[in-house]
């Protein structure tokens, strides 16, 4: 029996120079997601992009259902022998192609659901990309396994640039909603074929002597608590559009993308290094909970100041990269910035449980929690779009310290440092975003452009000040910084 092992030599320098390279590559395709917000919303009436939200929302379960916990099992396996890659690689397949026949057949009943006969042609072209997705799932777990961070980089900067390019020349034809429609299509075609090519191996046929029961009970565990996650998440999305319309629904969905963009940019890289890395110390707890502890403290204050200063300047920043006819949303997004935060407070949770292997503890905390979540998002449906933002915003910020606790209860990691670090990171960045808020209002620049400087200067500066009053701060940030001396370290 061929097994597939990883080497545990090394790994401070290994995390580092893979997060470098991650987070690089990640920098890359956010900016190709910014610019897609940026311009594709000056091309597109907001009602183009409720269409397809709309269809997204519901659909886009199937893909948690297709991915089934598979790829993240096969990361985390202290062992992978090639007969059980290639068996998750037939489960995937097999379950992406039987999705997309059961999407594309469901179509005429999303189409009634909403009262929108348009979305039944959306959701038969959006079926395609689950029977893709599932080819390519093993080949990018595969390469997350063997830490090659580089080519799951250039995988990911390839296919959204591509598929912008797609939707940019389709919606300056004129093709309305298709653009959108044609950009998925567009990613999922260049990403998985991409993952083919660099994946460095062949599937062969299914072997039936292979030991596959702890593989799909951990997918299957972590399957329920995506799946109660993804409902939550989504809930609304689709009440926006039931209730108040395609239009209503492209503005709340690119707000929320825009809200998103720090935190998937950011998080995504920030798994993809801490998983693999964290999943072959579990046996070695100093080890393993200084990982934890460095990277939750890069990650938060990466990502916190970012939404602290996009909520308090939301106006200017709506205006300048929606455009003043995205307005109305402001608040929204303001209420949208806040569960963003508490949100990214939550990561680490989701790390203990992956990376110990307690997704069983994970369903449990999903069960509890996730349907609050919905509640919360039903009850502030009723005072609308600003309505629903709010209940996601308190729901996310009551499950934080929640999360935390049960992640710790589930792997007896103390969870008292990871909570301070996060609550410091809050209270310090949304401190000295409300400072710059305070600025901005104060001087009221002519164009939206000079507050967004104003405020980013007052920030730094409000910052500054805080770590030279602030040990614990300075502290924090210093270990932040100090990770690049890990990319110069040699392997042990």
């Amino acid at each position: 029996m061929t097994t597939i092992v990883r080497s545990g030599d090394g790994l401070g320098g290994k995390a580092a120079r893979g997060g470098i390279i991650a987070i690089s590559g990640q920098l890359a395709r956010s900016i190709v997601q910014a610019s897609s917000i940026v311009v594709l919303a000056r091309l597109l009436e907001p009602s183009a992009f409720g269409y397809v939200a709309m269809v997204v929302a519901i659909t886009g379960f199937g893909e948690v259902l297709r991915e089934l916990g598979l790829s993240k099992a096969a990361v985390q396996a202290t062992t992978l022998t090639k007969g059980q890659r290639d068996n998750l690689f037939w489960m995937s397949t097999g379950l992406g192609i039987l999705l997309s026949g059961i999407v594309f057949l469901a179509a005429p009943s999303i189409a009634g659901f909403y009262e929108e006969p348009v979305l039944e042609e959306i959701t038969r072209w959006i079926a395609v990309t689950f029977a893709l997705n599932g080819i390519g799932a093993q080949f990018r777990a595969s390469i997350q396994r063997e830490l090659r961070f580089t080519a799951n980089a250039v995988i990911d900067i390839a296919g959204p640039t591509l598929g912008l390019l797609v939707a940019v020349t389709m919606a300056l034809g004129g093709a309305s909603y298709w653009a959108l429609v044609g950009q998925q299509l567009t990613v999922a075609v260049v990403v998985n074929i991409g993952l083919m090519l660099v994946g460095g191996w062949f599937p062969r046929l299914p072997h039936r002597g292979e030991h596959m029961r702890d593989l799909v009970v951990y997918g299957a565990n972590l399957l329920g608590a995506q799946s109660l996650w993804y409902a939550s998440s989504n809930i609304d999305t689709i009440l926006v559009g039931a209730r108040l319309g395609p239009t209503a629904a492209g503005m709340y969905n690119r707000v929320f993308q825009l809200m998103k963009l720090p935190i998937t940019q950011l998080n995504n890289p920030a798994m993809r290094v801490a998983l693999p890395v964290l999943s072959r110390l579990r046996e070695d707890g100093p080890r393993y909970r200084a990982f934890l502890v460095r990277g939750q403290a890069v990650l938060l204050h990466l990502v916190v100041p970012v939404l602290a200063l996009a909520g308090a300047l939301a106006g200017p920043l709506i205006e300048v990269v929606l455009g003043p006819a995205w307005l109305p949303a402001v608040s929204t997004f303001t209420a949208l910035a806040v569960a963003g935060l508490f949100q990214a407070a939550s990561f680490v949770a989701n790390w203990i449980f992956m990376s110990s292997g307690q997704t069983g503890a994970q369903l449990r905390l999903a069960l509890v929690t996730r349907p609050l979540v919905i509640v919360a998002v039903i009850v502030g449906s009723f005072w609308g779009m600003v309505g629903v933002a709010v209940g996601y915003a308190v729901s996310m910020t009551a499950l934080w310290p929640l999360s935390l606790w049960w992640a710790g209860r589930a792997s007896g990691i103390d969870i008292g440092v990871l909570f301070g670090n996060a609550l410091r990171a809050i209270v310090a960045h949304v401190l000295a975003a409300g400072m710059a808020a305070g600025a901005v209002a104060l001087i009221s620049a002519a164009h939206p452009l000079y507050d967004l400087a104003i405020g980013v200067f007052v920030m730094l500066a409000a910052l500054g000040l805080e770590a030279l009053c602030w040990r614990r701060l300075r502290d924090d940030l210093r270990g932040v910084i100090g990770v690049r001396s890990l990319l110069r370290s040699r392997p042990a």
